[in-house]
């Protein structure tokens, strides 16, 4: 009975280990689709110092999303206030049609790589925003709307 119980104390531990190593922010809901003047902010801090992390942004639409990929503009603001803008293409479906995410029912959740060994100081801010950059072919205007998209999320990882 005391290595049983032994060992259960061990998993606990270790569950919470692993839930430790990662921070999800509370996804940006979206009120109909995502409008194009429509920017996601998240802020955030690390509970160690001296780890490097991954980001990634958890990208949720229904199936009724009209395409098989997205361009985002992030711009990132570092402890020192040095910040970095991307334009970032994600492809969410293969070429048939088959959505890359896990699928949920009529929801579809992607997780995107957004930025890999980030090198974050404990109890510093970083600060993200996010919009989406995406245009019909030939088109110079924006869409004016995502339809489908649902939410955006972040996701810190300590790499492992």
């Amino acid at each position: 009975m005391r290595i049983i119980n032994l060992f259960l104390l061990m998993c606990l531990f270790l569950l919470n280990e692993s839930c430790n190593n990662s921070n999800l922010i509370k996804p940006y809901e979206f009120s109909g689709g995502w409008n194009a003047n429509e920017v996601v902010e998240f802020s955030f801090d690390v509970s160690e110092s001296s780890s490097d992390y991954n980001a990634f942004l958890i990208l949720r639409h229904n199936k009724n999303y009209a395409f098989s990929n997205i361009f985002l503009i992030t711009n990132i603001v570092f402890e020192n206030q040095y910040s970095k803008t991307d334009t970032l293409e994600y492809i969410l479906s293969k070429k048939n049609g088959e959505w890359l995410g896990e699928k949920k029912l009529s929801i579809v959740e992607h997780k995107l790589l957004f930025k890999k060994n980030l090198n974050l100081i404990k109890d510093s801010i970083y600060k993200i925003s996010i919009r989406n950059s995406m245009r019909l072919n030939n088109e110079v205007n924006p869409i004016t709307n995502l339809n489908n998209v649902i939410d955006l999320g972040l996701l810190i990882e300590i790499e492992e």
